[in-house]
């Protein structure tokens, strides 16, 4: 072939190794190729100083044992929930068709390493050819401007805009359920103890949902003191202990809470293929959550 030829030549003119001293001249440059033919799965190493890296020498491992060496705990996987962030790799990494090119933070004190990763799928031969293109020292920018967009910044928690993110991806809507929270007495803290308390509640509350967050449940801020969840692999009634229990986690939150008779009204949407719609949801949750307040403080409402 004629670029065999020029490679060749080049070699020949400049005493090279073409592959050793050009390609694979950056030892921070690591290339990789996965087996998918084999069972396990595996991963060898072609080049490359895994150390440079954050990661143990080896020459083979199992393809999923690379996720041991993940950090969880990042600016990403909080825009995209600690619960999903491993399983987002792995389901990436299992269904791309062509190129997948991704950020993955690697354990390391007292922040992660983050790699920037290529790889490509070679269809002929049942392989994915990988490669390390960069490695960042501290979260790279392109991760900090995603949190912006998608997290809300008072409460860490998911914004409006990730909510209509995540269901214009929604497929699957099967034991799915939508929830939308409006805290009842909110006001009364703002004009007791002032605004920077009522957004300390705020905090408190979102605190308290990202400590019990579970691989099932998404949780939303709206705006103000209102706030979504979206909650998959649910029964009925899953979901009405869930709206129960968030009821009771509410009103005995914190010492303010329970000073001025805080809760909650709670509007419960069932999902369906026809309503999933961002608009729809927020539009019937809405309604079931004022049938709430209807009813008296600390209700939830199923839609039917």
């Amino acid at each position: 072939m004629e670029h065999e030829s020029i490679i060749l030549k080049l070699q020949e003119k400049y005493k090279l190794n073409m592959m050793k001293d050009i390609l694979f001249a950056d030892s921070r440059q690591v290339f990789f190729v996965c087996d998918l033919n084999e069972l396990p799965k595996k991963c060898y190493i072609i080049n490359g100083n895994l150390e440079q890296i954050g990661l143990p020498h080896f020459e083979e491992i199992e393809a999923k044992n690379l996720l041991n060496f993940v950090e969880p705990n990042n600016l990403l996987a909080d825009v995209e929930g600690k619960y999903n962030f491993i399983e987002s790799i792995k389901n990436q990494f299992n269904t791309f068709y062509d190129e997948l090119f991704l950020y993955i933070p690697v354990k390391r004190n007292p922040e992660p390493l983050w790699l920037y990763v290529g790889l490509r799928r070679n269809k002929t031969y049942n392989l994915v050819l990988g490669h390390v293109f960069r490695v960042y020292e501290s979260t790279p920018i392109d991760i900090i401007h995603y949190q912006k967009t998608y997290q809300d910044s008072l409460t860490r928690l998911f914004s409006r805009e990730t909510l209509k993110k995540h269901m214009s991806y929604l497929s699957n809507t099967e034991r799915s359920y939508f929830l939308y929270l409006d805290i009842d007495g909110f006001k009364r803290i703002n004009d007791q103890y002032g605004h920077q308390a009522g957004d300390k509640f705020l905090v408190d509350i979102a605190d308290f949902f990202i400590q019990n967050w579970e691989y099932n449940v998404l949780y939303y801020r709206l705006g103000g003191d209102e706030f979504a969840m979206y909650c998959y692999d649910h029964s009925e009634e899953d979901i009405i202990n869930r709206a129960k229990k968030l009821i009771e986690s509410i009103e005995n939150l914190n010492e303010i809470s329970k000073a001025l008779g805080i809760s909650v009204s709670i509007g419960i949407v069932k999902i369906t293929p026809t309503n999933k719609d961002y608009h729809m949801l927020l539009n019937l949750g809405d309604d079931a959550m004022y049938k709430s307040k209807i009813k008296g403080i600390g209700n939830y409402t199923l839609s039917k």
